[in-house]
């Protein structure tokens, strides 16, 4: 009797990979990167996106939900357009009191900040600065989160030097190395400088989710999105259909949020995920089931 016991609850520890469902881990971190105005076939090219899609996993079949900057911003941040069909600045109808992903982590008790390249200075409103821009902020348009935690890029090193690194980051580079003013080569040079250490930072238990707000408006609104880190599949490809409003679910599903505008009812990546592998370690009087 005792040694069937034993048998039954091993089962319960060791259950094959293969029959593990597909789904979003809860992550401590995640972290998006938005890059500017190019299309799929534009970006997977380029040297170190290369790098990052063969290692890491690419959804191939990404869309923007519209045309310009702002609305699709608005889309990544809060789940919704809001109706918005210009760059101007404030955002046409703000400030936003609905739920997004900033005010839903401070309902939650978890931490939030966005990095911007060249803001000039914490929580600033200005429309233009340097080669900052507004409409590539989309948090400055919401009354119902603190807008303190909206930083410059250069705060990104420091906080993660202190071991600061907030539960859900947005990394917004500037008109030149977002690739808006400059070069394909310039943004994917100023990727490969910087996503390394990143990677690094968000640990285990992080994603990084590099994304481009829109095409170049010749190929469909067709973008590349990828899921990078130590949770992800190597090499593996999402070609479901996707837009800005599955990322938001699956970063709400992955951070325990609750859900913005259209990511209630969109359907999250779950397929990226790298399966959880049981390691069986045998101690005297004992089985431990470890995954990775």
């Amino acid at each position: 009797m005792k040694c069937l016991t034993f048998i039954a609850v091993l089962a319960t520890l060791v259950i094959p990979a293969a029959v593990c469902r597909a789904d979003v881990p809860a992550l401590d971190h995640v972290m998006v990167v938005i890059m500017e105005n190019h299309s799929y076939d534009q970006v997977r090219v380029k040297t170190y996106t290369a790098s990052l899609i063969a290692d890491y996993s690419a959804c191939t079949q990404s869309y923007a939900v519209t045309h310009p900057s702002l609305p699709n911003y608005l889309a990544l941040w809060a789940g919704s357009t809001f109706g918005v069909n210009n760059d101007n600045c404030p955002s046409p109808g703000s400030p936003y009191y609905t739920e997004n992903l900033g005010h839903a982590c401070e309902a939650a008790g978890k931490t939030w900040r966005s990095y911007c390249e060249d803001l000039p200075s914490a929580g600033s409103a200005v429309c233009s600065y340097s080669g900052y821009e507004r409409k590539h902020a989309p948090w400055t348009d919401f009354g119902n989160l603190n807008h303190s935690n909206e930083r410059p890029l250069s705060d990104l090193a420091t906080d993660i030097s202190a071991g600061h690194l907030p539960t859900l980051s947005f990394v917004v580079p500037n008109q030149c190395n977002s690739t808006h003013d400059c070069s394909l080569s310039t943004g994917d040079a100023w990727l490969a400088a910087r996503v390394p250490g990143w990677l690094d930072a968000l640990g285990p238990k992080g994603v990084l989710i590099l994304t481009w707000d829109e095409d170049d408006d010749v190929s469909g609104n067709h973008i590349l999105t990828v899921f990078a880190g130590a949770t992800v599949k190597n090499g593996f490809s999402h070609t479901g259909t996707m837009n800005h409003y599955n990322v938001v679910r699956t970063i709400c599903d992955a951070l325990g949020l609750a859900y913005a505008g259209a990511a209630a009812s969109a359907t999250p990546v779950d397929d990226v995920w790298a399966p959880l592998i049981p390691v069986k370690k045998k101690t005297l009087g004992s089985v431990k089931a470890i995954y990775r």
